[in-house]
């Protein structure tokens, strides 16, 4: 807790606390249709209080609207797959149904959003789909406005909602991670809540059974809760007691990952693809180059300037949460999203501090402006996909043709990048990898890409997996070495992929 009564009002409002009460001094102020308006006034800072009010709505609007485009992750495919394989067996468990090379048992631990994804395909097509990513944007937007404006004004709350969007923009794709970015600000808000007030948020227990049926960052959310308790002791906000009672949340919450369709074996999929990482983009080290890191920089370096220049005491759970957000946003590119996710609702509170002003009351013209103007961004996405998105920008579309009419079950030695599309578009055809890292081990893998780079011994890579046929990219050095020392024949060529058959 702070001193400062200013600064405490603001964390109690972070906390959980309920609308703020209008101070006694407030009664001369401007009439309103809403009456909790008549608590702020008309004019606080250097915009009217009507324009702040659509603030946070006209970032969420610009960033649904950018969020509608085709479809170009190749992950999209195999998870709309997945949905549909769900539909068809109920099976969440088993041996993989797709690829011609698949060592480990696949686990379906992002069934929700799987159904989601092949239920509008079948209803609505791809544009359908591709709608689906301005909804998830919706989603984390909305849950970012919630979260900064418990705490903070409405400029700050734009701000940071729109720093933290951005941060997050690299990882704004349609798969079910999306729902993992709106998950761990609704849990960081949570423990900030909890170690105001000492009560614990029970409901976080069924929110991890929910979020563990979404997508494998689950296991982030008990951590979240980990770190706020180690804060809340540090603290010494709360009596013992009080203090096992909180701790029950996590463990709870494991508990209840456990008994998801996937069963127990789910507690440990956060771990499968470990031995995998070090072959993939995503899960490589950040870099400057790139916007979304930078912007959790900017944010998460105002924050500390902030507490460097304050005379206010800053509590330890504070810390350690912006703590947890560098370290995530410095151990992965992947990361930097849930970084910039448990971020933010620090970063408002803190950033609040700096003006002059306490928080506005919410109002429900706020929130009508708010929600009204996100679900203008989503209308406006509906339109524009159908046009934008018939078609997906990702895989061997011009080639088409010709893999479907391959043999059923003809084993294809793929590019990485069009496994996903080929399980999606071409069931006739088994893949030798995909973007399912977790079903593939190590040592395959490193064979993979030594076959992708015709590096020495990428022969026993065609003879193990049994290939006919050869889908990669045109410019791959495989291509060359196939045709001039194992005699291929280019069976068709398309705009950045070739399609090969083997010697008969």
């Amino acid at each position: 807790m702070t001193s400062d009564t200013r600064g405490r009002a603001g964390a109690e409002a972070a906390t959980g606390a309920d609308e703020p009460t209008p101070r006694p001094g407030d009664a001369h102020r401007s009439d309103s249709s809403d009456p909790a308006e008549q608590a702020a006034p008309r004019r606080r800072g250097p915009l009217p209080l009507r324009i702040r009010q659509a603030l946070p709505g006209v970032v969420l609007l610009a960033a649904v609207v950018q969020l509608a485009r085709p479809i170009g992750d190749p992950d999209t495919f195999w998870h709309i797959a997945a949905g549909d394989y769900l539909r068809e067996t109920w099976t969440f468990n088993g041996p993989d149904p797709w690829s011609a090379s698949a060592t480990q048992p696949w686990r379906l631990h992002e069934w929700l959003p799987e159904l989601l994804m092949s239920v509008v395909q079948q209803a609505l097509g791809l544009p359908g789909v591709a709608w689906l990513l301005p909804l998830g944007g919706a989603v984390i937007g909305l849950t970012l406005w919630r979260a900064t404006r418990a705490s903070g004004s409405l400029l700050a709350s734009a701000a940071v909602t729109a720093v933290a969007l951005a941060a997050m923009s690299q990882s704004l794709s349609l798969r079910p991670h999306l729902l993992s970015f709106a998950f761990a600000v609704a849990f960081t808000v949570a423990w900030l809540r909890s170690a105001q007030d000492g009560r614990p948020r029970w409901w976080l227990i069924a929110a991890t059974w929910v979020w563990a049926c979404t997508h494998g960052m689950w296991f982030f959310g008990v951590v979240i809760g980990v770190v706020a308790l180690v804060g809340i002791a540090l603290d010494r906000a709360v009596a013992l007691r009080q203090w096992g009672r909180l701790a029950l949340v996590p463990v709870a919450s494991l508990a209840a990952a456990a008994v998801t369709p996937t069963g127990p074996e789910l507690l440990l999929s956060p771990f499968a693809v470990n031995e995998v990482t070090q072959f993939i983009e995503e899960w490589m080290p950040p870099s400057l180059k790139q916007p979304g890191f930078l912007f959790l920089l900017l944010l998460a370096a105002a924050v500390v300037l902030i507490w460097a220049r304050t005379r206010q005491r800053t509590r330890w759970t504070e810390v350690l949460l912006v703590g947890l957000a560098i370290g995530l946003a410095l151990l992965y590119s992947r990361t930097v999203a849930m970084g910039a996710a448990v971020l933010a609702p620090v970063a408002a509170m803190t950033i609040q501090r700096l003006l002059p002003e306490d928080p506005e009351p919410r109002t429900r013209r706020e929130a009508g402006l708010t929600v009204g103007l996100t679900a203008l961004g989503l209308v406006v996405a509906a339109l524009v996909v159908p046009s934008r998105a018939a078609a997906p920008t990702w895989g061997a579309n011009d080639l088409d043709t010709r893999l479907a009419a391959l043999p059923q079950d003809t084993v294809v030695c793929n590019d990485y990048g069009v496994g996903g599309w080929l399980i999606w578009r071409h069931p006739n055809i088994r893949p030798t990898v995909d973007g399912r890292t977790e079903v593939y081990d190590a040592g395959y893998v490193r064979t993979h890409i030594d076959f992708e780079r015709a590096a020495p011994g990428w022969q026993g890579y065609v003879t193990r997996n049994g290939c006919r046929y050869a889908l990669l990219g045109k410019d791959q050095p495989v291509v060359e070495a196939l045709v001039a020392q194992s005699r291929w024949t280019v069976e068709q060529r398309g705009a950045q992929y070739v399609l090969l058959r083997a010697p008969q």
